[in-house]
């Protein structure tokens, strides 16, 4: 049974997900700055974001559960959701070992590909040919991170960190691309909370397993060290990554894609504002390139 459509209310469920999906991401932006200011291994911050998040997470599943009628199956979704858990259980670990060997400017500007991943992946896995707009958006996106790692080949003065923290970045993007099209799959037999609390539990045990293998330091030697790791787990991740899981089940991966401009440049701001990481003229127009270049494939 449908009911009928009334396109008065239409409007109403697409401009809470937009705003829903705008704050995920504005919370999403400060994931590293958090993980700067905690005293913990890579590996070690994706665990404490995970553990942190869980108990908001599964309070959400269970409310959920509570639902009368409308709740989705979940049959045949837990692969999803598995791969999603392990794809961000390779981002997070990635995106926080580059953060200590290059700027947070460029760890966030380059982890902004990740909607050229997408569509990459949905060129190669899904058979979804891209336009000739995206074709162009993903040279654009190419030459604006050449732009980004090119002061590590001229030498620049102003160069800070070095092409093997933007390379650990960069495979972070493609890790959340990995994770959004996981996530996406797993919405369509899955409710948000569901895929949200599973594939977090595969995350945490993913991270802590990495952390103890790299015999990195695990436990926050601080309370500035505390406050980061739990910040990062309620803010960055139980509701900024819930808000973006949970939108994605009206917008898809598509829009998403372009709300993912925006923690890039709240990244970059706080990092300048913080730290004093002001990127170079060059540098600026590579991430210009890229943000431009992600607007262009969400408008196909």
């Amino acid at each position: 049974m449908s009911a009928p459509a009334i396109p008065v209310r239409s409007a109403s469920p697409a401009l809470a997900m937009f705003l829903a999906l705008l704050l995920g991401a504005t919370c999403i932006g400060f994931s590293g700055i958090f993980v700067r200011l905690g005293d913990v291994g890579p590996a070690a911050a994706g665990f404490w974001r995970m553990l942190f998040a869980l108990p908001v997470l599964a309070a959400w599943t269970a409310l959920e559960q509570r639902k009368p009628v409308g709740g989705k199956t979940r049959s045949g979704a837990f692969g999803a959701v598995a791969l999603a858990g392990l794809a961000f259980g390779f981002d997070v670990t990635l995106y926080n070992a580059a953060l200590d060997h290059t700027t947070i400017a460029n760890a966030s500007l380059l982890g902004n590909l990740a909607p050229v991943g997408v569509v990459l992946g949905a060129w190669l896995l899904l058979g979804e040919r891209p336009s000739r707009r995206i074709l162009g958006a993903l040279m654009l996106a190419i030459a604006g991170a050449l732009l980004l790692v090119l002061p590590r080949f001229t030498g620049g003065a102003q160069a800070s960190g070095n092409l093997f923290g933007d390379s650990l970045a960069f495979a972070a993007a493609m890790s959340y691309a990995s994770y959004i099209l996981a996530v996406r799959r797993a919405r369509d037999r899955a409710d948000a909370g569901y895929v949200s609390l599973v594939s977090s539990v595969i995350c945490a045990v993913f991270c802590l397993a990495a952390a103890l293998a790299l015999g990195e330091r695990i436990v926050p030697a601080s309370l500035q060290g505390w406050l980061a790791v739990a910040a990062l787990g309620l803010v960055s991740h139980a509701l900024g990554q819930g808000l973006i899981t949970l939108s994605l089940g009206s917008y898809g991966a598509g829009a998403a894609s372009l709300v993912m401009v925006w923690p890039a440049l709240v990244s970059v701001l706080a990092a300048w504002a913080l730290f004093g990481e002001q990127p170079t003229p060059v540098q600026a127009f590579g991430g210009v390139a890229i943000l431009a270049a992600v607007l262009l494939v969400r408008r196909g």
